[in-house]
């Protein structure tokens, strides 16, 4: 699981103006399809709207918006059968822990987001394989790629905002304003309180999946993992291989447990079958069945009369 949040720079990474480029940007697959935490099918114009209309109190050149990128790994997808209703389903979810992950007591439903999951990714740059000369950039990649790219407001929901300080719920005099790419990290002091931990961030996404979805994830397929193997320290590495290792021999053994239990279970179920295969044999109706024709007993032979001889004369 890859939860990516695009940091600034030109062109549609440029996010001080309005969302328009980016949403027509990601119209270029299939039209429309847009969704939200409780919509569905959202056209594209009234997404553009709906982000560039929620802020207050920001300057020019401040962040209006920010992309979160959901890539789901190969495993992953295979496992939920690439459904997109479900795909939607993990995208709330993550959306509710990145609300969480500011530290600020806000949920999914304090945000302004939509969403669309796209089905294909071409090559880019910073492939290895561009790299090294071995595909073109733009080149379709094989296999599953589906993934889903959402838009956040930085604002929170100011319509929800406007309507629980009027109801008093709320006593603070300015909504909040939310940039994943903050250097706070669960601040306690200062004018800032909360901030956005990226990495933490990564994990509550694979845990969001796990737990929607009852995905049993392998070591060697955690963030935590991958981020050890790059930026962690050689002892470290060594005892994350090590745990992987172990885990791999543990899920061996139970594999092998559950085939010896499935080969002891074989024979009786074939001793089972004759006798729950066996078949009568239908009836004849009489009026089919062969006509014999009776025999008559056997009559016992006469006995043999003797001759009696007179005298001769």
């Amino acid at each position: 699981m890859v939860a990516k949040i695009p940091s600034a720079g030109k062109g549609l990474a440029q996010r001080t103006g309005s969302s328009g480029g980016l949403v027509d940007y990601l119209e270029k697959e299939v039209q429309g399809q847009w969704f939200s935490l409780d919509r569905e099918d959202v056209p594209a114009a009234e997404v553009t709207q709906t982000l560039d209309k929620n802020k207050r109190n920001l300057g020019r050149t401040d962040d209006k918006y920010y992309q979160v990128v959901l890539a789901p790994s190969q495993a992953e997808l295979r496992h939920i059968g690439s459904d997109p209703e479900k795909l939607r389903e993990f995208t709330r979810a993550a959306m509710e822990q990145y609300a969480a992950n500011f530290g600020k007591g806000i949920e999914g439903k304090d945000l302004v987001y939509f969403a669309k999951v796209e089905h294909e990714r071409t090559t880019g740059p910073a492939d290895r394989a561009v790299q090294l000369g071995d595909v073109e950039k733009g080149q379709a990649k094989e296999g599953p790629q589906t993934h889903i790219h959402v838009i956040v407001s930085r604002t929170e929901n100011m319509a929800r905002y406007t309507e629980r300080k009027k109801s008093g719920e709320l006593d603070r005099k300015n909504p909040y304003h939310l940039s994943p790419l903050t250097n706070h990290k669960d601040t306690q002091r200062g004018v800032v309180k909360g901030g956005f931990e990226r990495k933490q961030y990564s994990e509550r996404a694979e845990q969001a999946f796990d737990k929607a979805f009852g995905y049993e994830r392998p070591l060697t397929e955690t963030f935590r993992y991958a981020h050890t193997m790059q930026h962690g320290t050689p002892e470290q590495c060594a005892a994350l291989r090590v745990q992987a290792i172990q885990e791999q021999q543990a899920a061996q053994q139970r594999q092998a447990v559950q085939q010896a239990a499935v080969q002891q279970s074989v024979p009786k179920q074939r001793q089972a079958v004759p006798l729950a295969a066996q078949v009568q044999q239908p009836a004849v109706p009489v009026e089919q069945r062969p006509q014999l024709t009776p025999t008559a007993p056997e009559q016992a032979p006469a006995p043999k009369q003797e001759r009696i001889k007179g005298p001769r004369r």
